[in-house]
């Protein structure tokens, strides 16, 4: 709070100097000192009103600083809280996507199951097949048919190729994608054979095979979800032939069209250790 002005001490001040005037005894110099005196007094007061004032000012200040401080603190904790929901969200939508896209794989092997046994129907439709004399090879005993010739189903086919993929038999996983491409070649699943067949000569170092396959993959398959990831390799693959120009322009093309993708990422790093500079 200000210091209240004293009127009555500069009144009784003001009144001893008159009366000091008015005393003959008293010379001119003790008057001019008692004003200095008085001037001194009133600017200590001054002084005193002033940093009374600042102090507060400074308290309000730092009641506004805490406010604002409480505010701030209390809307980030908001923020927390609502980012923490979202993700929770996103994981579970993320979680739905995954069992969604696994549930359409397992109906694509099932609708190619379905139309293998329907071809396998139609041929067996087209005509009896003239028996054998008995007793010859391949003749079956009166009353007993043929058993039906049945093949591995697509994801038995796939799978077993993948896992000679994964266990480095990279002949027989070539073999085996092949097998699927030939007998189901438009499944959810054939654009990844495709792919992995690829992955198979990139393994082996057959690097011209492997840019084969990939673009092979990337014409049939533009939209795949391994069109990023094949991309990547083929560009592997050209710097591991010696094309550095083409090696070049197919790694920087996945850095253009998948900019947060993974891929993406190691692109730029194989660029970097060819020397090519990808800021910006």
């Amino acid at each position: 709070m200000k210091v209240p002005r004293h009127p009555g001490l500069f009144g009784l001040l003001g009144i001893l100097a008159t009366s000091l005037v008015g005393v003959a005894c008293v010379s001119s110099s003790d008057i001019e000192g008692l004003h200095r005196q008085m001037g001194d007094i009133q600017k200590q007061i001054q002084t005193l009103e002033k940093r009374s004032s600042s102090k507060e000012e400074v308290e309000k200040l730092n009641q506004n600083v805490a406010t604002q401080t409480s505010q701030l603190l209390k809307s980030n904790a908001d923020t927390a809280v609502r980012l923490g929901e979202l993700t929770t969200k996103m994981e579970q939508l993320e979680a739905k996507l995954e069992d969604t896209n696994r549930r359409l794989s397992q109906l694509s092997q099932q609708i190619a199951e379905t139309q293998g046994d329907l071809m396998r129907l139609r041929d067996a439709g087209a005509g009896p097949t003239p028996a054998a004399p008995p007793g010859a090879p391949g003749s079956t005993a009166p009353g007993r048919s043929a058993p039906a010739a049945t093949g591995p189903s697509p994801a038995e086919l796939y799978d077993t190729a993948y896992a000679d993929y994964t266990k480095g038999r990279y002949a027989l996983a070539i073999q085996g994608f092949q097998d699927y491409l030939s007998s189901y070649p438009s499944t959810d699943l054939s654009d990844n054979a495709q792919y992995w067949i690829g992955e198979s000569h990139f393994a082996q170092k057959k690097y011209a095979e492997a840019i084969t396959d990939f673009t092979d993959l990337l014409k049939r398959w533009p939209a795949s979800d391994k069109a990023a990831a094949a991309l990547l390799k083929k560009g592997y693959a050209l710097a591991e032939t010696g094309q550095k120009a083409e090696a070049v322009v197919q790694l920087q093309y996945v850095i253009h069209e998948f900019p947060t993708s993974d891929e993406a990422r190691l692109a730029k790093a194989r660029l970097k250790s060819m020397g090519i500079d990808t800021r910006g």
